[in-house]
Order: structure tokens, then sequence, then C-alpha cells
């Protein structure tokens, strides 16, 4: 799970949001971990979540690097060969959409979902054949993930393909923005 953004536009930091007596972090790890063997999170400063969480949290390799940098830090960190990975402040996201993206990825670097022709590279599978090129786009400066994502064999699956599927599209909704948070609260 991608933790470590700089959160600018909500003013705090969105995986520590109150949700449910509850953070917003717990509350997507809830609705995600059990459809795992091993669940990461990763943050650009990992001592600003509570350990508490209980998985493993690992540090960026590039902190300030934005999500790329946490997809690398999972990609290394991880004991299989297949990487969800999501952004803690997407919690619409379900077990449904990770399985048809990790199935989806299967002889392909990544399997990423692509919304009127804009990928979403922070709610997507990674396997560890993309490492060394999104290593290598990191250190050359590069942090947008989805032009890192030129460099891999990717498979896109389009809006279309998402609905066959049984995947709503709304489910790739984020909260940037206090508004949005509360949003969020009043659909619960």
């Amino acid at each position: 799970m991608l933790a470590g953004g700089e959160s600018r536009r909500m003013g705090r930091p969105k995986a520590l949001l109150p949700v449910a007596g509850r953070t917003l972090i717990d509350y997507l790890l809830d609705r995600l971990a059990l459809a795992f063997a091993e669940v990461l999170i990763s943050s650009n400063d990992a001592s600003s979540l509570p350990p508490a969480l209980g998985y493993r949290i690992i540090g960026d390799e590039h902190p300030g690097a934005g999500p790329l940098a946490g997809i690398e830090a999972g990609l290394s960190a991880a004991s299989y060969d297949a990487v969800f990975a999501v952004g803690c402040d997407m919690p619409r996201v379900t077990p449904e959409l990770a399985r048809l993206l990790v199935d989806s990825a299967t002889g392909h670097d990544a399997a990423v979902p692509r919304l009127e022709g804009s990928p979403e590279p922070a709610c997507a599978c990674y396997r560890r054949s993309a490492r060394t090129a999104i290593s290598a786009a990191l250190a050359g400066g590069r942090f947008k993930a989805a032009e890192a994502l030129r460099d891999l064999d990717v498979h896109y699956l389009e809006a279309e393909q998402l609905r066959a599927g049984g995947i709503a599209t709304e489910v790739f909704w984020n909260i940037n923005t206090p508004l949005d948070y509360q949003v969020f609260l009043a659909s619960l």
C-alpha cells in the first residue's frame, strides 16, 4: 500500500484521516488485506505511520519521489513476484479489482487500468521484472509513474475491460482535498 504522499491539498496526512473510529489506511487495509498473503506499506517517512497497523512498513529508497518510489520499495521488499500497489487514498478499491490486475499482469511487467486515456499507476499490479526500469527512471530523476510505464511491457485495462470484469470505474476515485474527504465520509 502506498502511504507516503505529502498530502499538500489535504493539508495533513491522508493515511491518518479518521474514518469510522479508525484511520483511512486501516479502512483500506480492512477491505483488502485478507486477499493477499503479504501486505507491505510503503512510506516516504516510515516513522510517520503508527506501528500498530500490524503490517510491515517500508521506507522509500527515494523519499519525496512520489508513488513510483513506493512501487519500487514494494518490489524490492516483496516476497512474491507480483505486487498490487494501491494508494491509501483510494478507499473504494476492491479485492476483485486487485485480483483482476494481478491475473492480467501475467506475462507482462505490469497491468494498469487506463480510464479515458489516462493510466492509473497508483492502482496497478507490477511484477518484479518492472523493478529495473522503475529504478532507472527514479535514478534519472523521472518521478512520474505514468511516464515510467513507457519503459515497461504493460497490459492496459481499458474501462470497457474493467466493466466486463465486473469493476465499476468509480473504484478509482480518490481523496485529495478536504471536500473529497467529506464526500467520502458522507457516503459511508
